[in-house]
């Protein structure tokens, strides 16, 4: 009698414990989902912002992308989800920003930091300039 209470105890702990690994499993499961969710949320935020940050640089799109993708990895790097992502991942996130970005016309409102007048300005002094070194002199 004694042998088949311990064979019914054994069989009970085992019903419980596969049933709380099963649950526990599951449950560890839909919390690594939500938590990936949330870090793309963040990445799309970090990207959306650094998108419109970096149309307001001179340059083509190369350069605004470069910039982009340069500022959102140092935001992931200090909230420390740098290692989540890799910079092919990043870089598709950007390019759906920008995509995002340009479809509710939050693009348009970027102004850029220095005018078109104001940069032929400056392109006229550096032209103008002569870039050769001075030729050292001995001193006497």
């Amino acid at each position: 009698m004694n042998e088949v209470l311990k064979v019914i105890q054994t069989l009970i702990f085992v019903f419980f414990a596969g049933g709380f690994g099963y649950g526990g499993a599951k449950f560890l499961k839909k919390q690594a989902s939500v938590q990936k969710n949330e870090h793309i949320k963040t990445i799309l935020t970090f990207a959306s912002q650094a998108v419109l940050s970096a149309q307001a640089l001179l340059g083509d799109g190369k350069v605004q992308q470069e910039s982009a993708a340069y500022d959102v990895k140092a935001r992931l790097d200090e909230n420390g989800l740098g290692d989540k992502f890799t910079q092919a991942q990043i870089l598709a996130y950007i390019k759906q920003a920008y995509a995002a970005n340009k479809a509710d016309g939050s693009l348009a409102t970027v102004k850029p930091v220095v005018s078109a007048e104001e940069l032929a300005e400056a392109e006229k002094v550096v032209t103008a300039t002569d870039n050769k070194a001075a030729t050292p002199t001995e001193a006497q």
